[in-house]
């Protein structure tokens, strides 16, 4: 089994936690990428990408506070999108 992928932290100080892997919402579900779509969770402050934000709609906590929840399924440039609204990643990387 793999480690998790460290959390990712953006220029501006957000961060947020990035899996894909067998047991995380992403595409396809397994430890090999490359993955297509991958899972996001508890992010440091509420996402800016509206693509991003909607994607908690397909989550059990969408009514919850946007920080505590996962986003599942999420596709990889919707998450380099959010990066770089966050002045890009300074530490940590996306999954492969």
């Amino acid at each position: 089994m793999n480690d998790f992928n460290p959390r990712i932290i953006c220029a501006d100080g957000f961060s947020m936690s990035v899996q894909a892997r067998k047991f995380s919402y992403c595409t396809p579900r397994c430890d090999a990428g490359p993955h297509t779509h991958m899972e996001g969770g508890f992010p440091s402050s509420p996402p800016l990408d509206p693509e991003l934000l909607a994607a908690r709609e397909n989550s059990c906590d969408e009514d919850g506070d946007p920080c505590e929840t996962v986003y599942p399924y999420v596709a990889r440039e919707v998450f380099e999108r959010e990066f770089a609204l966050h002045g890009g990643i300074v530490e940590g990387k996306l999954p492969d």
